[in-house]
């Protein structure tokens, strides 16, 4: 598991997204058995910073419910299922589907009663031209997604049966890359076949998200095929997504920031690239479990390829103390730096879009940023392909 941190600007630096005309929503349903108790919650789940917008919510009368309202452009929605639990006097979510809504009424059809109901697929929802699209984009992988959820939980599972046994959890990892990878092929083989589908374009728009997984060349073909979308509201947000994806693409020129030594001196990061060598820098905190979890894999990397690898370890501390606390215990044979004051923190997080940790980036001799992960295997990985055992 990673660990959080804060980024000054955070997803606000996406921007607002544009709109157009805006229009009425409903969605219709009829879920047999489900007792009036019920809360059901219509979700935009497309907010700039990541939360959950409520657009709609209802209780069900014998099982029917009714959600309306106002939607300005089509929007990706969440539709929840709340059960209220005595105990924490809460509601609590049972089951959500997706909904790709827009200016339109939508019915909802459930397969099974209310307490059969095992996931989304156990729901069907129509109506609307952009429904339908978004429907064929889930037929279209749905063999891929059963798969990936399949090994997911596989992978979830031994990580605890075996107490986090490395060889099993690399094993299984490896596992649950692959099959990433099939779901995110089939996933952009479906944009390939339909550029103009509003799904498209969000799924576009999603995977842009993902910073330093593409480089500007695939980052900008991949803008480029949905551009005839005919939703200008979402294909400008395609847009601005790609050129922030731009700023951290894979094979960027390292940024620069700044970081102070244990004696107190200044550093120029990018000044601290010798051309020849790679460099690897893990970003990490004395509180943080998983960075600390990490530390005997850097050391591996640090001794097998010494004299081709520049290893560095960047502190984001708050708390000095405990940072040179941290640091005597661990013993970190190669040089220490530390994010000092709000500045550092800030610029520094900033030039790799650091929000969680650890984080671990890899640069190779020519000074590009080849590798930005929280898992040490990733980097492992690379060094693997690039400088051999």
């Amino acid at each position: 598991m990673i660990k959080n941190i804060m980024l000054a600007g955070g997803l606000a630096m996406l921007m607002c997204l544009p709109t157009s005309a805006q229009g009425k929503f409903s969605l219709t349903g009829n879920v047999k058995g489900m007792p009036d108790s019920v809360r059901v919650v219509l979700m935009d789940v497309e907010d700039p910073n990541g939360e959950y917008v409520e657009l709609a919510k209802t209780n069900p009368k014998g099982g029917a419910f009714t959600l309306s309202g106002d939607i300005k452009s089509p929007r990706m929605g969440s539709l929840l299922f709340q059960v209220y639990n005595k105990k924490d006097e809460s509601y609590r979510t049972r089951v959500s589907t997706p909904v790709m809504l827009d200016a339109s009424a939508l019915t909802l059809e459930c397969m099974c009663d209310f307490d059969s109901i095992y996931g989304k697929r156990d729901f069907k929802v129509s109506g609307s031209d952009i429904m339908r699209q978004f429907n064929e984009y889930l037929s279209a992988i749905e063999e891929k997604e059963r798969q990936n959820d399949s090994v997911s939980y596989l992978s979830a599972r031994k990580y605890f049966d075996t107490n986090a046994n490395p060889d099993t959890v690399r094993k299984y990892n490896a596992a649950k890359k692959l099959t990433e990878q099939e779901l995110l092929d089939a996933k952009l083989r479906f944009v390939a076949a339909h550029p103009d589908y509003n799904i498209s374009a969000y799924v576009v728009q999603r995977e842009l998200e993902n910073l330093f997984t593409r480089n500007a060349t695939d980052i900008n073909s991949m803008a480029d095929l949905v551009k005839v979308c005919p939703d200008t509201a979402r294909v400008n947000t395609v847009n601005k997504r790609r050129n922030f994806a731009l700023k951290y693409a894979l094979g960027i020129d390292c940024p620069q920031f700044s970081a102070t030594t244990p004696e107190g001196e200044t550093v120029d990061f990018k000044q601290m690239l010798n051309p020849g060598k790679y460099t690897f820098i893990d970003f990490w905190a004395s509180w943080c479990g998983p960075c600390r979890e990490a530390i005997p894999h850097v050391r591996d990397l640090h001794k097998k390829y010494d004299g081709r690898l520049d290893v560095y370890s960047v502190s984001v501390d708050e708390n000095e103390k405990a940072w040179r606390k941290a640091m005597e215990k661990e013993n970190m044979e190669w040089r220490q730096f530390h994010l000092s004051g709000s500045e550092q923190l800030g610029k520094g997080a900033q030039a790799f879009f650091i929000t969680t940790i650890p984080r671990l980036v890899l640069i190779d001799d020519m000074g590009k940023v080849i590798c930005s992960t929280n898992n040490p295997d990733d980097v492992s990985d690379m060094l693997k392909s690039r400088l051999g055992e």
